[in-house]
């Protein structure tokens, strides 16, 4: 059987949230009007890291560093974009 697979996260709007992943995430999309959710490959056989996520909306300001993960599609009027941040 195969180490690897697809996993599914979730990161509510209005909160930071830390995974332990083994891979980049590949797709982002919305979940509702309030969640973002991604994907992200996991192998059993590489090692992990604990990396943090969070969502903004069109115009909020971002962090320092802050890196684009991915822009979901519009979902009654919104926009998310969901960043890795420094934990």
């Amino acid at each position: 059987m195969s180490a690897r697979a697809m996993f599914r996260y979730m990161v509510p709007v209005d909160d930071e949230r830390t995974f332990r992943l083994t891979g980049d995430p590949v797709a982002v999309a919305a979940a509702g009007i309030d969640r973002v959710e991604f994907w992200a490959e996991h192998n059993e056989d590489a090692g992990e890291s604990d990396r943090a996520f969070k969502v903004f909306g069109t115009g909020q300001a971002l962090p320092d560093g802050a890196r684009w993960v991915g822009t979901c599609n519009r979902v009654s009027g919104l926009v998310w974009h969901l960043y890795e941040v420094t934990p």
